[in-house]
C-alpha cells in the first residue's frame, strides 16, 4: 500500500509540475495595425490590417479589444481571437448620422498573453458627400453557394447511446460476473478521460480566453477525478464513499458538458450563433467550424469516458451495497 501511495503521489506531483510550467510559460504580445488613421464619410466602411505576434513568454492565446465601444462608429476585428502570431482585418463601419469629427480607439490583446501597451487608432469622420453617387451595373456572376458546417454532434450521441445500453445490458445479464471487469474497465475510462482533459488544457486556448469559468471547471474535474480515484482504488475505508460521489459527479459533469455543447456556452463571447459551439467542439477540423481535430477528439473522448466512469462508479458502490 505505501508503494502503491508513493506512486500516486509521484504521478499527481509529475502533473502538477506540468501544470505549473505551462501556467509559467504565459507570455505577452504586441499588436500593430497596417495604418494608425483612416478617413472615412458618414455611412462609410473601411478595413484596416492588424498584426498580433509574439513578444515574450510562450504561445496560449489573447482576444482582440477594441475601447472604447462607440453608438456610431463600430469595429469588428476578424479574428477576433488566436495565438499569437497571427493577423487579420478590423472591420470599420460609421453610421450615417455620427458627427463629423475625430474619433479616437484603442486596440489592444487580451487574454493569456496580453498586449504591453494597447495602440491608438484614429477614424477621421466628414460629412457625406451631397453628391448623388454615379450606379453602375456590376457584371452577373455567380454567387457560391455557402456550404453548412458540417460537425459529427450526432454519431458522438449515437456512440454514446450504445455505450449506455451495452453497459446497461452487460450489467443485466453478467450480474456478479460483471464485477470483475468492471473496477479494470473504468480505471481506463479515468484514464482517458484524465488525458483528455490534460489536453484540453493545455491546447484549447479558445477556452481559456472565451470561456475562463469553464476552463477553472475543467482544473478542478481533473484535480477532483484524480482524487476520488486514488481512494476508489487506493483506500479501501473510503473506496465506497469515493465510488458514490466520482459515479454522481461524472454523470453530472457529462449532463453539463452536454448543456454546454447545445446552449452555445461558453463561446457565445466569440459567436453570437448558438450552434457555434457543436460545429467548435464536434467539428474535428472541418471547414467553417474553427475546430481542430485534436480538440474535438479530446472533448468527445473526456464526455464518453465520462460517462463510463460515472455508471461503473455508481454499479460498483451499488453492487456492494447489495452485497
Amino acid at each position: 500500500m505505501k508503494y502503491q501511495s508513493l506512486v500516486f503521489l509521484a504521478v499527481f506531483s509529475a502533473i502538477l509540475l506540468v501544470g505549473v510550467v505551462y501556467a509559467a510559460g504565459y507570455g505577452t504580445s504586441k499588436i500593430s495595425l497596417t495604418q494608425y488613421s483612416v478617413n472615412i464619410s458618414q455611412g462609410g466602411t473601411a478595413t484596416v490590417g492588424f498584426t498580433v505576434s509574439l513578444a515574450t513568454g510562450s504561445t496560449w492565446g489573447t482576444n482582440v479589444n477594441v475601447a472604447p465601444s462607440n453608438s456610431y462608429i463600430t469595429l469588428s476585428p476578424n479574428p477576433s481571437y488566436g495565438d499569437p502570431s497571427y493577423s487579420g482585418n478590423i472591420a470599420i463601419s460609421v453610421a450615417s448620422n455620427t458627427p463629423p469629427g475625430e474619433y479616437t480607439f484603442n486596440i489592444s490583446a487580451t487574454g493569456d498573453d496580453p498586449s504591453t501597451s494597447p495602440v491608438s487608432l484614429i477614424v477621421y469622420v466628414s460629412k457625406a458627400s451631397s453628391v448623388s453617387p454615379v450606379v453602375t451595373t456590376p457584371p452577373t456572376t455567380t454567387t457560391p453557394t455557402t456550404s453548412t458546417p458540417m460537425n459529427y454532434f450526432d454519431y458522438i450521441v449515437v456512440i454514446f447511446i450504445i455505450i449506455v445500453i451495452a453497459l446497461l445490458a452487460s450489467i443485466y445479464a453478467l450480474k456478479k460476473k460483471f464485477e470483475r471487469y468492471s473496477r479494470v474497465t473504468m480505471l481506463v475510462s479515468i484514464v482517458i478521460s484524465l488525458a483528455s482533459a490534460l489536453y484540453l488544457l493545455i491546447y484549447d486556448s479558445l477556452l481559456r480566453t472565451a470561456g475562463m469559468l469553464h476552463y477553472d471547471i475543467l482544473i478542478v474535474f481533473f484535480i477532483g477525478t484524480l482524487i476520488l480515484s486514488y481512494l476508489a482504488y487506493m483506500n479501501k475505508k473510503s473506496r465506497r464513499t469515493a465510488e458514490l460521489i466520482l459515479g454522481s459527479l461524472s454523470l453530472l459533469f457529462v449532463i453539463a458538458m452536454f448543456l454546454d455543447a447545445l446552449l452555445g456556452l461558453p463561446l457565445t463571447s466569440v459567436s453570437s450563433s448558438m450552434s457555434y459551439s457543436i460545429n467548435y467542439l464536434f467539428g474535428f477540423g472541418s471547414a467553417g467550424t474553427g475546430s481542430t481535430f485534436g480538440i474535438s477528439l479530446a472533448f468527445s473522448l473526456l464526455l464518453l469516458s465520462v460517462t463510463v466512469t460515472g455508471i461503473l462508479a455508481l454499479y460498483s458502490y451499488l453492487y456492494k451495497k447489495g452485497k
